[in-house]
């Protein structure tokens, strides 16, 4: 198990062998900086400096973050990328733009199975409503 503290968008290729090989990880867990939504309530100070649009500024630098997260990841292996946002441009906009970069190397799993039946949880939205520039559109 690797513990990192870096930027993980220019994590490195760590060689593992003479031939060069790079290291692939079996599990990757790329927890992401975000707006931070999903601590109102026990993080007071961040109503202060809250914006709307912090979402949309994270977006580029999360999608970097996972597509880096799959560049490292060993056929077969899982990746698990999570926010503390309910913003659906932070959560599912980035899933749904990494999986349509790479539609036939990597498929979404549903592992609710493997999960403590004591666990809340809901479903990803398909679809979610984008407010930029006083203009609203629906996405997917």
């Amino acid at each position: 198990m690797f513990v990192v503290n870096n930027d993980a968008r220019f994590f490195p290729n760590l060689i593992i062998n003479e031939h060069k090989n790079v290291l692939k990880f079996d599990r990757i867990l790329c927890d992401v900086p975000c707006s931070g939504d999903g601590t109102f309530r026990k993080n007071l100070g961040l109503w202060k400096n809250f914006h709307s649009h912090m979402g949309h500024a994270n977006h580029p630098l999360q999608l970097d973050i996972l597509e880096r997260g799959f560049k490292m990841l060993k056929r077969g292996g899982r990746i698990v990328y999570s926010t503390c946002s309910f913003n659906p441009i932070e959560n599912e906009a980035v899933v749904a733009a990494a999986v349509a970069r790479h539609i036939k190397q990597i498929r979404i799993v549903d592992v609710r199975k493997e999960i403590s039946p004591h666990l809340k949880y809901r479903e990803g939205l398909t679809n979610w409503k984008v407010y930029h520039n006083g203009k609203e559109t629906t996405h997917p």
